[in-house]
């Protein structure tokens, strides 16, 4: 096939259909990219899908869930050179790196995926020597290809979550919503999640874990002084940083 047929080829499968999806997986299926649309100042979370690919959707078998309770226990060694990732920023929050860079030789990348990007299809051959289009369309895979090329050994990934939360006496339990910087009264409780996706480099394979959260009792300010409330949400992550990465380390080193 010469490279005039092959060019043609390519321009004609992505207009009719985008182009075409080699994935790693042999048991992971062509899927077609949504459309998107967001706004530039808009924040960008990563999704599951951009983490795991279309693995969340594959049939699985009992023989599948056996072999991965069996498979070898996921690890991250200690001094680990690893790249960081908070979700919907374009780079992890200080505190948190310097948390880690306790543990890990940290790097840093965006959690911001480029869904602008214009799809593109990419010539590959096979082993046969049979030409075939492909489309990375997993965030991770590019992110372990960056990792590859530095040598880093893992990908950790976190989402985060500042929520305020009020006690309803009527069902004696406290209702959490996400915190916008609205003012708070001295019965609002504040928390912080985290959740972390950690993908290994070499072979693709990942855990997740969601640590336990710490509550914070809002204090109102004395009369005359300053609100207190940017100092206690610092002081809220500081001590759930502290907390969440001393427990990431100790269950996967």
């Amino acid at each position: 096939m010469n490279i005039r047929l092959t060019l043609f080829l390519c321009t004609s499968l992505f207009l009719l259909n985008g182009c075409i999806h080699s994935p790693i997986d042999a048991k992971k299926t062509v899927l077609k990219r949504p459309d998107s649309n967001f706004s530039k100042n808009a924040e960008i979370q990563l999704t599951d899908k951009d983490i795991f690919g279309n693995e969340t959707t594959l049939a699985v078998s009992e023989e599948d869930i056996q072999a991965a309770i069996n498979g070898d226990k996921f690890r991250v060694p200690l001094s680990s050179s690893v790249i960081l990732v908070q979700s919907g920023s374009h780079a992890p929050e200080m505190t948190m790196q310097q948390e880690m860079g306790k543990y890990y030789q940290v790097s840093t990348f965006s959690g911001i995926p480029d869904r602008q990007k214009p799809l593109t299809c990419n010539t590959v051959k096979t082993e046969e020597g049979d030409a075939v289009l492909s489309e990375n369309m997993n965030y991770m895979q590019a992110l372990r290809y960056i990792a590859a090329k530095g040598q880093q050994k893992a990908v950790i990934v976190y989402w985060d979550t500042l929520q305020t939360g009020r006690y309803d006496t009527t069902t004696k339990t406290t209702l959490w919503s996400d915190y916008h910087g609205e003012a708070l009264s001295d019965s609002a409780s504040l928390r912080y999640l985290i959740r972390f996706a950690l993908v290994d480099v070499a072979s693709g394979e990942w855990a997740t874990w969601t640590p336990i959260n710490y509550e914070y009792n809002v204090l109102q300010p004395q009369p005359g002084k300053i609100p207190l409330t940017e100092t206690q949400i610092g002081q809220l992550k500081q001590k759930t940083y502290v907390a969440v990465v001393k427990d990431l380390v100790n269950r996967y080193q």
